[in-house]
């Protein structure tokens, strides 16, 4: 009770020095036009750093729509890129000043955002907020602007379960861009900033810093997907090298991705699936 009785006076002190020091500013205000001014300009100072706090404050909680709509901005680009690429290799300008659209070229992309993601186990996985809803199946592609992100293992109505690149059974044919020679790439199992593409004949040169690409040579990915570059090689079992590629992607960074969506998928893998049994 004492500490109550206390607090009463203080308060009441303190609200009546602030109505005094606004009643002296007031009366130094009309008094004196110099005053007036510099307490104005006060006003205007204080006024402007709170305009400034609120705008940052309402940017910063922007964000999260601003990066969807950025997100999904990239993959209407990305379709319009394999729209273009497919009628350029196709040799068709017939339909050149068409506006792509979903079914016009052999890859579009849907658009996700990162929910779950694991780097720090020999079986890493990645779940998307994307699933069957949107239209992601089994065993299709997912890549960022920054290379190969993994491969849907399983859907459910809204999320999709993705086995990530940095997962020892997880395996990427790729291929150097300055000789066009491929083989498979895939992680050892150590660092998360690092693949090892294998089964380059000896005889090919190569250059540290050699880009490395996706091949095409595959239903999941599309053809110069970025991956990497050529950190060292070395020669294997006197016939191969055995290259360690430092990834683009920092798995560590990654927030929003792209599912490959391959419109002659089903029917590739059917004609392989023929000959193969």
């Amino acid at each position: 009770m004492a500490v109550k009785k206390s607090v009463k006076p203080l308060l009441a002190g303190v609200l009546t020095f602030l109505i005094l020091e606004v009643a002296s500013l007031f009366l130094m205000a009309n008094d004196s036009v110099v005053h007036k001014i510099r307490i104005e300009g006060a006003i205007a100072f204080i006024q402007e750093k709170l305009f400034n706090a609120h705008s940052g404050i309402s940017y910063y909680f922007s964000l999260k729509d601003i990066n969807e709509q950025l997100l999904k901005e990239n993959t209407r680009l990305i379709n319009q890129l394999s729209y273009y690429r497919t009628l350029a290799e196709s040799h068709d300008t017939s339909m050149i000043v068409k506006q792509p659209d979903n079914d016009s070229s052999d890859f579009t992309y849907i658009p996700a955002r990162i929910v779950g993601n694991s780097i720090n186990h020999m079986h890493n996985y990645i779940i998307i907020n994307r699933g069957s809803k949107a239209g992601v199946k089994e065993d299709m592609g997912v890549i960022s602007p920054e290379g190969v992100i993994g491969v849907v293992r399983s859907v459910s109505e809204n999320y999709a379960y993705v086995i990530s690149l940095l997962n020892i059974n997880q395996t990427v044919s790729a291929k150097i861009v300055s000789s066009g020679v491929y083989g498979p790439l895939t992680w050892d199992g150590r660092s998360a900033q690092y693949a090892v593409l294998s089964e380059i004949p000896q005889h090919i040169p190569i250059t540290v810093g050699d880009s490395v690409v996706t091949s095409g040579l595959s239903s999941i990915f599309p053809p110069d997907i970025p991956l990497g570059s050529v950190r060292k090689s070395r020669i294997v079992m006197g016939s191969h090298h055995q290259i360690q590629v430092r990834l683009f992607q920092d798995f560590r960074r990654l927030y929003f991705v792209n599912v490959v969506v391959n419109s002659n998928k089903e029917e590739l893998d059917k004609l392989t699936g023929e000959y193969e049994e």
